[in-house]
């Protein structure tokens, strides 16, 4: 039952925080203010976060063999995204990885051997490579705008780039 609560606690902070982010993110820039260079950043963490209450949902209707994994590979993704996002809305994933985690510490409790720590390590870390392969997509994907000029620098995970837009021109230095 405690597992329960943990898992339920967890999803209602993760959509929580979600609106948070979104409704922060809509509040940025003004009319007249271009879009930004990197669209796709934003739909990727919300979405992101969506999946991970959607796997510790799921880990409430699943057989006991299969909780250990889901709310393992939630309570991975949420402390990766947690420290990445740490001066927005990081805290937050942090305190839902720490409550994924507990009910993790619990599912595993109750289903031992080592399939269920070799499931657990697999999820955390497919939960993981999806993040990070996403933000690197997220990040490299740049759009110009047809008029006027930005530009800035993109984050990667194997080292980012500088980049200008120029009247719709997108040049990496």
């Amino acid at each position: 039952m405690a597992a329960r609560v943990l898992v339920a606690i967890a999803v209602v902070a993760i959509v929580a925080i979600d609106a948070l982010y979104l409704a922060i993110v809509s509040s940025q820039g003004g009319p007249g203010e271009p879009p930004t260079d990197t669209p796709l950043v934003v739909p990727f963490v919300a979405g992101y976060e969506i999946l991970m209450a959607l796997l510790l949902a799921a880990s409430l209707v699943v057989p006991p063999a299969v909780r250990p994994a889901l709310r393992g590979a939630a309570a991975a993704g949420l402390f990766v995204l947690g420290i990445l996002a740490l001066f927005s809305i990081g805290l937050g994933d942090i305190i839902a990885a720490a409550l994924a985690l507990a009910a993790t510490v619990l599912a595993v409790r109750a289903s031992r051997g080592t399939r269920t720590w070799l499931s657990l390590a697999a999820a955390a870390i497919v939960s993981v490579a999806i993040l990070l392969g996403g933000f690197q997509i997220a990040w490299s994907h740049i759009v110009c705008q047809p008029a006027g000029e930005s530009g800035g620098s993109s984050a990667g995970l194997f080292g980012g780039s500088s980049y200008d837009c120029k009247d719709g021109v997108l040049t990496y230095h």
